[in-house]
């Protein structure tokens, strides 16, 4: 694949994963599932269009990363093993976060046929795939070894995917604000940053 095609579903991704959660959002942090469905449902006509476009984001970026990984391949074997765990680490987000991010639609439906209890049982049943955070903190990680290893582009976006998914790491174990927000809004920045790197680059 090309890397105009991998950098633009970098890029594309992204903005349809943050930029939907800044514009759309539905703050549900702190809730119940309960108050969660109710809150949902207030305002469900947003909560579909960003599940949806949340959908296409996370299979776009996912995928773009995938392929990322892949046409790092090498001479060198220790940058080869960890583009290749990380990318598929990588691939296994696509399932785990289309189902999360895409939650509130089937919840909404079925508090629209079964009632709010049936949708927050929905939604509590989604916050356990919220672990599938692990893969995207580990696949970068090991994805940015190999960006370093190879020394591309000038090994800096390595460094910061590894700073970044460090941080988010740190943050999933002891739940400290300020390592979230460099650890995620970091790793989402650098997605963003690599695909229009990717994009502008020359093919050989």
């Amino acid at each position: 694949m090309s890397s105009k095609v991998i950098g633009l579903m970098l890029i594309l991704g992204t903005i349809l994963t943050m930029g939907v959660w800044v514009v759309f959002d539905i703050d549900t942090s702190g809730m119940s599932p309960s108050d969660s469905m109710t809150a949902i449902l207030a305002d469900k006509n947003k909560a579909e269009i960003a599940s949806i476009l949340n959908v296409f984001g996370v299979m776009s970026m996912f995928t773009g990363l995938y392929f990322l990984a892949k046409s790092l391949k090498s001479d060198n074997p220790v940058s080869n093993h960890f583009s290749e765990i990380g990318g598929l680490l990588l691939l296994l987000c696509v399932p785990l976060w289309v189902v999360l991010v895409g939650a509130n639609i089937s919840a909404i439906d079925a508090a629209n046929d079964f009632g709010n209890d049936v949708g927050a049982t929905i939604i509590a049943s989604s916050t356990a795939l919220e672990m599938g955070g692990i893969l995207l903190v580990v696949g970068l990680f090991m994805l940015g070894i190999s960006l370093t290893l190879l020394r591309k582009y000038k090994g800096i976006i390595g460094i910061l995917f590894i700073i970044t998914s460090v941080s988010g790491f740190i943050d999933m174990i002891f739940s400290i604000d300020i390592m979230g927000m460099i650890g995620w809004m970091g790793m989402f920045l650098m997605i963003l940053i690599t695909g229009i790197l990717t994009t502008l680059k020359k093919e050989n």
